[in-house]
């Protein structure tokens, strides 16, 4: 998957970006095209291993990336 990844950013016009993030508990990877976003990459981790990679690029489930939402106790 990395392979792919860095492949197809090389062949992107503009400048690509990561910054590591979480995406409802587990790990992921905001990706920027020329400081915007593009999409996340989100890795489904179970039992220590991954077991799933998703790369989100609908700008409607991208809207709240950059925000944190709190927690509250009910």
């Amino acid at each position: 998957m990395v392979r792919f990844i860095v492949g197809a950013a090389g062949k992107t016009e503009g400048t690509v970006t990561s910054d590591p993030t979480v995406v409802n508990g587990n790990p992921a990877l905001v990706v920027r095209l020329d400081g915007e976003i593009d999409g996340v990459i989100a890795i489904r981790v179970e039992d220590a291993r991954i077991t799933g990679l998703y790369y989100v690029r609908n700008p409607e489930k991208l809207a709240r990336v950059e925000s944190e939402t709190p927690l509250t106790l009910r």
